[in-house]
């Protein structure tokens, strides 16, 4: 879990607790773990590439990028370097 100060709440540690379920926190910040860093990456190195200069030329950009660069695989592939499994 993130460390949302709620979800240190003596009533949310017993619920989880309750199901069987053990409560583990993230670090305050883990980069490694987090599937939106390497999509980060991976978006910032072709917005480089494109060299878009002006808002207009930004917007094309990014909208190509994110609907031709940017695949199901490599979605399934980062949330699986998390651990996590869709």
């Amino acid at each position: 879990m993130d460390n949302l100060p709620v979800h240190h709440a003596s009533v949310i540690r017993e619920a989880i607790e309750a199901v069987g379920a053990k409560v583990v926190f993230l670090p305050p910040y883990s980069p490694d773990l987090s599937p939106i860093e390497l999509c980060g990456s991976k978006l910032k190195q072709l917005l480089r590439s494109a060299k878009a200069r002006t808002r207009e030329a930004l917007d094309q950009a990014l909208t190509q990028i994110v609907n031709e660069c940017i695949s199901n695989d490599d979605a399934l592939g980062w949330f699986a370097h998390r651990g996590l499994f869709i």
